[in-house]
């Protein structure tokens, strides 16, 4: 499967990668996904061609690099905004939970339908299962900093929550809102965490 060829490491590095990913999405969002080719990426980005192919060698890995970039963002959100401000209350550190994980914060990584019709060419079933692990993973996390929330749920509730969360943020975006997607639709799953937890722990 198509693969960037190196991570970022050193601090100038990190600056480049994160200027050609902001290209590509903006030549996404305007142009088109077509559109979005290295040569245009680099041009938009200022860099020259084999600047950015020493991180992508081809689109297709570009591509690939770039929804690594939005789940690592996102996991790092997590830590954050959920994970780091322990003096919250529980329900509202899970309403940031569940907001970051439907990716609708104005903070959250650009991603939308397109990308996601395409990450079969750059994603087989063991990089989806990695990526879902490691989100879980961070969800049983953040779930057993609520030291508010007593007991503890077990992990395999917290995972089904998650799953449902993430099924229906990657539907949502395959719906036209005017094809009966529902209002508020982050508020309700919102609301299905909440008292799913707080029925475990009564």
């Amino acid at each position: 499967m198509p693969a960037p060829h190196k991570r970022p490491v050193q601090d100038r590095a990190k600056f480049t990668v994160q200027a050609i990913y902001d290209a590509y999405v903006r030549i996404w969002r305007r142009d088109g996904p077509d559109a979005a080719t290295t040569r245009s990426v680099a041009a938009e980005a200022g860099f020259a061609i084999g600047t950015l192919y020493g991180y992508f060698p081809n689109k297709a890995a570009l591509h690939s690099g770039y929804v690594r970039h939005a789940m690592e963002a996102m996991l790092a959100q997590i830590d954050r905004d959920v994970i780091a401000p322990a003096a919250q209350p529980w329900p509202e550190r899970v309403s940031t939970l569940v907001e970051i994980t439907c990716g609708t914060r104005s903070d959250s990584p650009y991603f939308d339908v397109a990308m996601l019709q395409r990450e079969n060419e750059i994603a087989d079933p063991e990089r989806h299962s990695r990526a879902f692990a490691a989100l879980t993973n961070k969800w049983c996390e953040a779930i057993a900093t609520l030291e508010d929330l007593s007991p503890q749920p077990e992990r395999d509730l917290v995972t089904s929550l998650l799953l449902a969360i993430w099924g229906a943020r990657r539907y949502q975006m395959l719906i036209s809102p005017d094809r009966n997607q529902p209002q508020n639709w982050v508020g309700h799953l919102t609301k299905l965490c909440q008292r799913t937890l707080a029925a475990t722990s009564s």
